[in-house]
């Protein structure tokens, strides 16, 4: 009888497993070093493959770098609401069956629950950090696919949470100011040493959750 775990299927299984881990370390490497912080051989080394294959999934750092940031783009709505979710939301508002506070709770509640905690998102939040203190010829791809649908959805939430009373350029500086605001919790080391946890547990990660929703309602200004 033939060894089917020598065929193609098993072969292309370990190639998948192989490009995961690069995946994974690449993004863990980049996150803590940056892109020129990052060699092949460094990559190699910590994904414990030879050279050639980092070349062979990829074609080169810029590949592996690239399709990391492509992978936090597909993850987008799995962190942040869409544009149809938020305008869902806006309608309940319109029909009295939301307040402008549970809209505005109801993002960022989404956004926290879905991203504290999650080792993956921590590496991409670095990242991102990394990007916008200075963009990679890469940056306008993050820009259009990422940060443009993430703010056009908070920008709605905004526009009807502070009645229109306000500039594009205040909503936009509010909006950066809210989502950078998370983003560092995202990371949890220096909150738990500060306030003395261990780890982020569900009803830690509700803690925070309550109170940043709570803050980002004062922040933007709508009380009720």
């Amino acid at each position: 009888m033939a060894d089917i775990s020598k065929g193609p299927k098993n072969k292309k299984s370990r190639g998948e497993e192989t490009r995961q881990r690069l995946l994974l370390v690449g993004a863990r490497l980049f996150a803590l070093n940056g892109f020129r912080g990052v060699s092949m051989r460094n990559l190699a080394m910590e994904a414990e493959i030879n050279l050639a294959t980092v070349g062979y999934h990829f074609g080169g750092k810029l590949g592996l770098y690239e399709a990391i940031l492509q992978s936090m783009i597909e993850r987008r709505s799995e962190i942040f609401p869409s544009l149809e979710e938020v305008r869902e939301r806006v309608d309940m508002l319109k029909q009295n069956k939301l307040t402008k506070s549970d809209l505005v709770k109801w993002f960022f509640g989404f956004f926290i629950r879905r991203s504290a905690g999650s080792q993956e998102t921590m590496w991409a939040a670095l990242i991102i950090t990394r990007e916008l203190a200075a963009p990679s010829e890469l940056y306008p791809m993050l820009d259009e696919y990422l940060f443009t649908p993430i703010f056009e959805s908070l920008g709605e939430i905004l526009a009807v949470a502070m009645d229109g009373k306000v500039s594009t350029e205040e909503r936009a500086i509010v909006g950066t100011a809210l989502i950078g605001m998370v983003l560092k919790f995202v990371h949890p080391k220096v909150l738990m040493t500060r306030i003395g946890w261990d780890e982020y547990t569900p009803e830690n990660i509700e803690i925070i959750t309550e109170v940043l929703c709570r803050r980002a309602v004062a922040f933007v200004g709508c009380q009720e």
